[in-house]
């Protein structure tokens, strides 16, 4: 069985002040191999009654007509978050744009808190 994607965030202090000022945000990712765009939109952002999960809708356009919809969820534990996909809309097509876009969520929680550090994770290629 193949391992979802996830990054394991450490170091968080204050999991609702990520809520708070997080960006919905879109990125172009432009190939110039094959002369596509690809496009990541952070749409939605749902904090849970008891303040440890978030939930980011999320879009992604590959090759002009492949949309795929999902939720990335933020689950805090102590002081981590673990950022992965959520199991109710999994994409089913995992591809680089949707593995990119845990990324671009664990480096935006990045810029919110500098004191966060990246721990475990199977993205190590995207987060450069």
């Amino acid at each position: 069985m193949k391992k979802l994607p996830h990054i394991v965030l450490t170091n968080v202090s204050d999991f609702e002040s990520i809520f708070n000022n997080f960006k919905k945000d879109v990125s172009i990712i432009k190939n110039e191999k094959d002369q596509t765009n690809t496009i990541i939109r952070f749409e939605e952002i749902f904090l849970n009654q008891l303040k440890n999960i978030i939930l980011i809708k999320t879009i992604v356009i590959e090759n002009t007509n492949q949309s795929q919809t999902y939720y990335i969820m933020a689950m805090k534990k102590n002081n981590q978050i673990t950022i992965r996909l959520n199991p109710l809309t999994d994409p089913k097509n995992k591809t680089d744009a949707v593995k990119i876009s845990l990324t671009k969520i664990a480096k935006q929680y990045k810029k919110i808190d500098p004191a966060i550090s990246i721990g475990k994770t199977n993205l190590e290629q995207y987060l450069l």
